[in-house]
């Protein structure tokens, strides 16, 4: 297992120096000019022309851009022009707000979704299985920017019962007031990837569920609540953990939209407020740690495709 996961790990490199590359190269071609963006439309052109040469923008660009790279590997990811800080510190205090919102996003869509899924797939064609169909298929086809604006104007505008925005109330209240601003952006976050996951779990219950050994354990007069438990789900799972594994991935990518949506403290809500404000240097650290841990969830998935099937050690 040690030498599955170096040999993983080995193969990341080449697609971190392409993060950076791709990370680099956004902050060429995105239009516009940033010293003017900074000092302002009514600036001199010396003012700009300095800002320039204290940035390092009037150098060439594969010489910022190894400049870029050699910051990189001493864990400088620049300073943020509209925090006035350093990026890895503004990233830093919104990275846990993120990965609070996604994980508890992937964990709600792993567990309904496997659920579901399973669920279905014990009466193929039923009325149950059907309605899971009609559900994926309008979850999948449903924005989240669009479902996160229901859910407001239902649960807080009208309702009253949830809070809109936000991460905590303005008088603070602990754990259960970050929890009722949670609820919200969760589900909004949490539908497209529960979708996906039940339909890939029910796709790999009903390849095992009338196998041999399924039938000999029902035989024994085994409940089937423990044949599914005991029999049919653990060799349905490396399919399924593959599906969970990617859509952690999307959850934390696609954070940036649903923390706009709610005004979530996160790296997305930054992400934003950087492309407005054309703060390079954030908008690049930004979708440079999303991208690397997009790369670290991948390298969780082989893992875990490998613990649950051996035969994966030896590819």
């Amino acid at each position: 297992m040690l030498t599955f996961i170096l040999r993983r790990g080995l193969q990341m490199i080449p697609v971190l120096l392409g993060v950076t590359v791709a990370t680099f190269g956004l902050g060429q071609i995105i239009p516009g000019d940033q010293a003017t963006a900074l000092l302002g439309p009514t600036s001199s052109e010396e003012d700009r022309a300095a800002l320039r040469a204290d940035l390092g923008l009037d150098e060439p660009a594969i010489s910022r851009y190894f400049t870029y790279l050699g910051n990189l590997f001493s864990g400088d990811l620049g300073r943020s022009l509209s925090f006035g800080r350093p990026v890895s510190e503004v990233l830093s205090e919104r990275l846990l707000n993120t990965l609070l919102l996604s994980g508890t996003a992937i964990v709600v869509a792993a567990v309904l979704g496997v659920a579901i899924g399973t669920w279905a797939a014990q009466k193929p064609g039923s009325v149950r299985d059907r309605g899971l169909t009609v559900g994926v298929l309008f979850l999948n086809s449903v924005p989240s920017f669009w479902l996160g604006l229901v859910l407001i104007v239902v649960f807080s505008l009208q309702l009253r019962i949830l809070p809109a925005t936000g991460m905590t109330s303005i008088a603070g209240g602990g754990a259960l007031d970050t929890a009722a601003h949670m609820v919200l952006p969760v589900i909004t976050l949490a539908a497209w990837s529960l979708a996906v996951i039940a339909r890939m779990t029910r796709s790999a219950v009903l390849e095992v569920i009338d196998n041999d050994y399924v039938q000999t354990a029902r035989s024994r007069g085994i409940g089937e609540f423990h044949v599914i438990v005991r029999h049919v789900l653990p060799n349905a799972m490396p399919s399924v953990v593959t599906v969970i594994g990617l859509q952690a991935g999307f959850l934390l990518s696609g954070a940036v939209l649903t923390e706009t949506v709610f005004s979530w403290p996160g790296v997305g809500l930054a992400l934003q407020q950087a492309i407005s404000s054309r703060d390079i240097p954030l908008v690049q650290g930004g979708i440079l740690v999303i991208a690397v841990a997009f790369v670290l969830i991948n390298l969780l998935v082989d893992v875990a495709q490998a613990y649950f099937n051996p035969k994966i050690k030896l590819a």
